[in-house]
């Protein structure tokens, strides 16, 4: 946190000489978010991988962000309707009126072994030959291949609650996990200390990365987000965000 506060000083400091503030100060921006998904977006709503580099990127330009946590279908409907100035975490297939930023975050689902298995994974569909844990709604949201894979497998399931996969996974009772190499990264120093999270594991990048956009009611406010977005990520903040939170190796 000093390395980041820093590096945010830092920031701050050199548009301030620049006049990027302006004389009226910081605006507030109604910044809409989905419900708790360590580590990008933390139960309480103000920390987390996707609010702070949201923050800090309206931050670098002179804004103030207030987040709003809402389920995904009701953040959505309040987009639409103009009650948000931002809402996080949407690709460009939402529907409505809207101007999306540049993609300020990036997803990885992948297949995570036990390493001392040895398991070939190296295509979606060698996942038909092993009992899979998965998050909820992957086979809706991991594309065609996935989706034939999982409707015809005996032996697949879908866990509301990811660190349950984890526990699946290193206790044994599972083959092949799926889901966001981060998210699992998270939730591995969180395991019941009777759990052997110490083993090695393979990670196979089976799927493709999944880019996160912003989308927003106004598209001045949109293109000032995409240039505070490649000031922190020019300066380090960025990187420091993700650093913060990136859990064990």
């Amino acid at each position: 946190m000093p390395r980041l506060r820093s590096l945010f000083v830092s920031a701050c400091c050199g548009l301030l000489a620049l006049g990027a503030w302006g004389a009226g100060g910081t605006k507030d921006v109604r910044v809409g978010m989905g419900l708790s998904k360590p580590p990008y977006i933390m139960e309480s709503g103000k920390e987390g991988i996707e609010v702070e580099i949201a923050e800090q990127a309206l931050a670098a330009v002179g804004y103030k962000m207030t987040g709003l946590q809402f389920p995904p279908a009701r953040g959505l409907a309040m987009q639409r309707a103009g009650q948000l100035d931002v809402l996080l975490g949407v690709d460009e297939g939402i529907g409505g009126n809207g101007y999306f930023s540049a993609p300020y975050v990036v997803y990885q689902n992948v297949a995570i072994t036990l390493a001392a298995r040895n398991l070939p994974i190296r295509r979606i569909e060698d996942l038909a030959d092993y009992s899979v844990a998965a998050f909820q709604n992957a086979n809706a949201l991991l594309g065609e291949r996935f989706k034939a894979v999982v409707e015809r497998h005996a032996d697949y399931k879908e866990y509301p609650q990811q660190i349950i996969q984890n526990n699946l996974l290193y206790t044994g009772h599972v083959d092949v996990v799926v889901g966001d190499r981060r998210i699992f990264r998270y939730f591995v120093p969180r395991l019941d200390p009777k759990v052997d999270a110490s083993q090695p594991i393979t990670v196979h990048s089976i799927f493709p990365p999944s880019p996160r956009k912003a989308v927003f009611k106004d598209p001045e406010l949109r293109d000032r987000f995409n240039a505070g977005l490649k000031i922190i990520q020019n300066n380090g903040v960025y990187d420091a965000i993700l650093k913060k939170h990136a859990g064990p190796p």
